[in-house]
């Protein structure tokens, strides 16, 4: 194994690895972040925006399918939509991250971006379970995993300083989403019906996806496609415990999004007009969870952050089984959100400080990602199984709870390995 040091600015230092049968991957030092740079953090931020922003959403569907479209369907039924939509977007990335490491960016940006706005066009005229599946779960799936990778990838060639801000203001497009998505659907429903509200959001899609498109430049040279996985990351435990903890993470963080308005309708004495809202709040109060921790994230680690961050949302979960007022659910809300927000922002910042070798990271980005997907496919139905027709809320929140713990313990785990236990040591 041959190792290069690429000295950049005063004091960060790229370490890359190669094979001896190979010769080294030189990567260009990043450049100054300045103005261009900041637009990449546009482009990244409108890529979230049309991804997670629609995913952070998908709760409003959730509940409209189940109380009209799809009544007769279970909620775990109807779950099956938004976490298929979710898991698509993790495992594609697997794919994605090779491809965009060998040059494929545009490729990926122009398919992408095909599948979401014609899937999100086709959902306005579904009206039976297979064809919203088809269209909103597959189609709209596959395009969120040819974007999604990008956004950090291309972001994080473009920063060195300030990785983990530029990342987190660019993910803050999640939460605007989840702000202007579900208003606009739920505004637009009753008056104009499920299609044209639907077909809204699509105008929106097809208007914003040129952003990215003509302004995104992935600045490293194209390198020979490898394959899907990383293997030295099987032998890389900080890596290995790092993605266990953000894949129980997400899986936790996401239940309450699904489920919040239904939650809030049968266990609090919250209006029917203020549930509908809660959704928004929930994503508005993870904008500045976005920005906040992600500027203290690169003095203190991102790691560490992440593992604080899951801790707390542990906490504000378990302490849902008590809330019955509306004052009490806002307040969670918004709490929730804020931690929420913190803990989707920084997971791209964390796999970029534990890889040494800063050549693959699109390829361990998507590794990561497919990993996640797997526990986004099954988290949400088992949640909806858990609450079955009984509506056993309390078994739900236990389930989400306990995530977030095993999220907590395998971050901070990971943390351990790679830089010991003192708490002042920043990862």
């Amino acid at each position: 194994m041959q190792q290069t040091a690429i000295k950049v600015g005063r004091a960060f230092t790229i370490i890359i690895y190669a094979e001896e049968s190979s010769s080294p991957v030189l990567l260009p030092p990043p450049p100054k972040e300045g103005v261009f740079a900041w637009v990449q953090v546009l482009g990244a931020f409108v890529l979230n925006l049309n991804t997670w922003g629609m995913m952070n959403s998908y709760g409003a569907f959730q509940t409209f399918y189940q109380l009209d479209m799809l009544r007769s369907y279970s909620p775990s039924n109807i779950a099956w939509i938004g976490s298929t939509q979710s898991f698509l977007l993790f495992l594609v990335s697997l794919a994605a991250g090779p491809l965009f490491d060998a040059g494929y960016v545009r490729w990926l940006f122009w398919t992408g971006s095909l599948l979401v706005v014609v899937g999100m066009f086709l959902t306005s005229i579904t009206s039976a379970y297979w064809q919203v599946f088809l269209t909103q779960a597959l189609m709209m799936g596959l395009g969120f995993g040819c974007l999604y990778l990008p956004a950090p990838a291309i972001v994080s060639q473009h920063f060195h300083a300030k990785t983990a801000l530029a990342m987190s203001a660019s993910s803050t497009g999640s939460a605007i989403g989840g702000i202007i998505y579900p208003i606009a659907f739920n505004a637009l429903q009753p008056h104009v019906g499920f299609g044209w509200a639907t077909r809204v959001l699509a105008f929106i899609l097809l208007a914003t996806s040129a952003i990215p498109v003509f302004l995104m430049k992935s600045i490293a040279p194209p390198r020979p496609t490898r394959g899907l996985i990383d293997r030295t990351a099987f032998r890389d435990a900080p890596y290995l415990l790092l993605s266990l903890g953000l894949f129980f993470g997400v899986m936790g963080f996401y239940i309450i999004f699904y489920y919040i308005e239904l939650l809030a309708l049968e266990r609090t004495d919250v209006s029917s007009h203020l549930s509908g809202y809660l959704l928004v709040i929930l994503n508005a109060a993870s904008l500045p969870g976005r920005i906040i921790p992600g500027y203290y994230a690169d003095r203190i680690g991102s790691l560490n952050t992440q593992a604080a961050v899951a801790f707390a949302g542990a906490v504000l979960t378990f302490s849902m089984l008590a809330i019955r007022t509306t004052a009490a659910l806002v307040v969670v809300t918004v709490l929730y959100g804020f931690m929420a927000g913190a803990f989707m922002g920084l997971p791209a910042a964390s796999i970029v400080n534990l890889s040494p070798d800063k050549s693959k990271i699109g390829t361990r980005l998507g590794m990561t990602l497919a990993f996640i997907g797997f526990g986004m496919l099954i988290s949400n139905p088992i949640a909806g199984a858990i609450l079955g027709d009984d509506e056993d809320w309390v078994g739900l929140v236990v389930w989400c709870g306990a995530l977030l713990a095993a999220s907590f313990i395998g971050l901070t785990v990971s943390r351990i390995l790679k830089v010991g236990p003192e708490l002042a040591k920043a990862i």
